[in-house]
């Protein structure tokens, strides 16, 4: 029999062709990591919350997918039209035998797509509230210790220094140095304002450093900086770029100063301003109390001139006169009755007196009583011959034995 065409052959599935694709992609270095620019168009977030895309250019179009994970870490809202460049690496799906881009970045390509980005973080965190007034802290009056976020090479700190010993060089000066520039400088500059907050030392905090391009501010237009700031219980002064440029920061900080020279003006106040200012509420208080007194010694001689106050004065002197009066006689008839009393009590006293037995027994007058019943001996038929009986004197007492009773007035 003739050998079939395809006994020599070796034939593959469709999914071993998928496979063997896949290995060969994966194993070259520049589809393992590259770089790719293109609109994003069909854009999608599935329930699962993987982002499924395509980007294309004005000739071709590749698919992309991005995994949750790393879709959290995008800074922005990924919208269908924007220019963006993508970082990831190029496999193939075997199922559908499809070759995509597996995304791990998505970064705005352009000023005009940085600009939506901010746009998009801004109108997210003013949904919030981390705009809204009801959370800005005032300015202390007098700072003792101003804390600085800045780079400490740029202009930024040396104005604020310059500025800041001039008007008061009794406020201390913290400085955090800090990237102000580039992908680690949010981390840094939010990093300053959690240590400032942490250490509790400062009274206010400046974040800040000179104008510059919209990429060039870019970092304190991170979402890692605004919500430092929001979360800062220390006021804190914005002081990034020139008058035009407004950051996120900006909106989120308590106060927002133009340029770094605007916030030290802001946050120092000038001693000899305050020195002249506390001299002139001095002269003002001083003159005010001359007046006062001056306006209450006038009403005070107008109402002592009056008829009306001579009549109350008169009236009070009456109801004093009355007063003495009224206490004279208190004290008479206080008098009256304690000398009546005092002349009942010594009445009383001589009556007592001359009804108290002992008074008899001064006369030489003497009780008996029968020393065995106590009973009180006043006639001949309360005693009996060998009675034993107590015979009381003025000063003491004598016991005496009944042996004889005569009836009568008999002194044998």
């Amino acid at each position: 029999m003739p050998k079939s065409i395809l006994e020599d052959v070796k034939v593959f599935s469709v999914t071993e062709v998928n496979l063997y694709i896949r290995k060969i992609i994966e194993k070259d270095i520049l589809l393992s990591h590259l770089y790719i620019k293109g609109e994003i168009s069909n854009f999608k977030i599935h329930t699962s919350g993987h982002a499924y895309f395509s980007l294309k250019d004005t000739e071709s179009v590749i698919k992309c997918v991005m995994f949750k994970s790393s879709l959290n870490k995008v800074k922005f809202v990924p919208e269908n039209g924007m220019q963006v460049i993508v970082r990831g690496y190029v496999s193939i799906y075997e199922r559908d035998g499809q070759c995509q881009l597996y995304a791990e970045n998505i970064i705005a390509d352009g000023a005009g797509e940085l600009y939506k980005t901010y746009e998009q973080l801004k109108n997210r965190l003013a949904k919030e509230g981390l705009f809204d007034e009801k959370h800005k802290k005032t300015l202390p009056l007098l700072p003792k210790r101003v804390g600085i976020v800045t780079s400490p090479t740029g202009a930024a700190i040396k104005d604020i220094i310059s500025i800041g010993k001039r008007r008061n060089p009794n406020i201390d000066i913290y400085l955090y140095p800090a990237l102000v520039q580039g992908e680690k400088a949010p981390f840094e500059i939010a990093e300053g304002i959690k240590c400032f907050n942490q250490q509790d030392k400062v009274d206010v905090i400046i974040i800040g450093r000179g104008g510059g391009s919209i990429e060039e501010l870019w970092c304190f237009n991170d979402e890692i900086v605004a919500r430092a700031i929001f979360e800062s219980h220390i006021p804190v002064v914005s002081a990034v770029g020139h008058e035009t440029d407004f950051t996120i920061a900006d909106f989120v900080a308590d106060v927002r100063a133009a340029t770094p020279s605007a916030a030290a003006e802001l946050v120092f106040p000038d001693k000899q301003q305050l020195i002249s200012y506390i001299n002139k509420l001095n002269s003002h208080l001083y003159s005010s109390m001359v007046n006062y007194i001056k306006d209450k010694r006038i009403l005070v001689n107008r109402l002592t001139s009056s008829g009306s106050f001579r009549y109350t004065e008169t009236k009070i002197l009456n109801y004093r006169q009355s007063l003495e009066n009224t206490k004279q006689n208190l004290e008479r008839l206080m008098r009256n009755i304690i000398e009546k009393h005092r002349n009942n009590l010594f009445i009383f006293n001589e009556k007592l007196n001359i009804l108290n037995p002992a008074s008899y027994l001064n006369k030489g007058y003497a009780y008996i009583v029968n020393k065995n019943t106590g009973e009180l001996i006043n006639t001949i038929k309360k005693i009996a011959n060998d009675d034993i009986l107590n015979i009381h004197l003025k000063d003491g007492c004598a016991s005496t034995v009944v042996i004889s009773i005569n009836e009568g007035d008999n002194n044998e």
